[in-house]
C-alpha cells in the first residue's frame, strides 16, 4: 500500500508536467488573413414591387355565402332529425344489448351530421383568413363583416350540436 502511494506523487507530477509545455509551437486559433470575407460581391439590387391593388369583395361572394348558408341549414335540419332517433334509441339502451349497439350506430349517425355542418364552418374560416390577409394588404374589408356575420351564425348551430351531442353521450 506504501509502494502504491509513493508512485503516485511521481507520476502526478509527470503528467502535470506535459501541461506545462511550450505554447509558441502551436499556431494560433485566431482568424487568418485568407479567412477573413472582403467584399467581392456586388450588393444585391432592392426589390421593389408595386403597391397591391385594393381587394374588391369576389363576385360571387352572396352566391358562395348563400350556398354555405343552404348547406349549414340542411346539415343542420339532419342532424336535428337524427338527434331525437338518438336520444330515443339512447333512453333505452343498457350497455351490451343489442340496443346499446343501435344507440351507438344512432350516436355515430349523429356525429356525421355534426360534421357536415362543421365543413360550412371550416369553409366559412378559410374565407374569412383569406379575406382578413386581402385585408392587411390592401386596407379593404373585401367582403368580411358579411363573411364574419354568416360565421358567427353557423358557428352557433355547432355548438347546440356539440350540446346535444354531449347530452346524448351522457344518457
Amino acid at each position: 500500500m506504501v509502494r502504491i502511494q509513493a508512485l503516485i506523487a511521481p507520476a502526478a507530477l509527470f503528467a502535470l508536467s506535459a501541461c506545462a509545455s511550450d505554447t509558441s509551437r502551436y499556431p494560433s486559433l485566431a482568424i487568418r488573413d485568407a479567412e477573413r470575407m472582403s467584399g467581392s460581391a456586388a450588393p444585391a439590387e432592392p426589390d421593389v414591387t408595386p403597391p397591391p391593388v385594393p381587394a374588391q369583395p369576389p363576385a360571387d361572394l352572396a352566391g358562395r355565402l348563400a350556398a354555405i348558408a343552404d348547406a349549414a341549414s340542411k346539415s343542420h335540419a339532419t342532424f336535428t332529425e337524427r338527434a331525437r332517433i338518438a336520444r330515443a334509441k339512447a333512453t333505452r339502451a343498457e350497455p351490451g344489448t343489442l340496443a346499446w349497439s343501435d344507440a351507438e350506430v344512432a350516436l355515430s349517425s349523429l356525429e356525421s351530421a355534426r360534421s357536415d355542418t362543421m365543413f360550412a364552418l371550416a369553409d366559412l374560416d378559410s374565407m374569412l383568413a383569406t379575406g382578413a390577409v386581402d385585408q392587411a394588404e390592401t386596407g379593404v374589408p373585401a367582403g368580411l363583416p358579411q363573411i364574419l356575420e354568416l360565421r358567427d351564425r353557423v358557428a352557433g348551430l355547432v355548438a347546440a350540436e356539440d350540446a346535444v351531442l354531449a347530452e346524448v353521450r351522457g344518457r
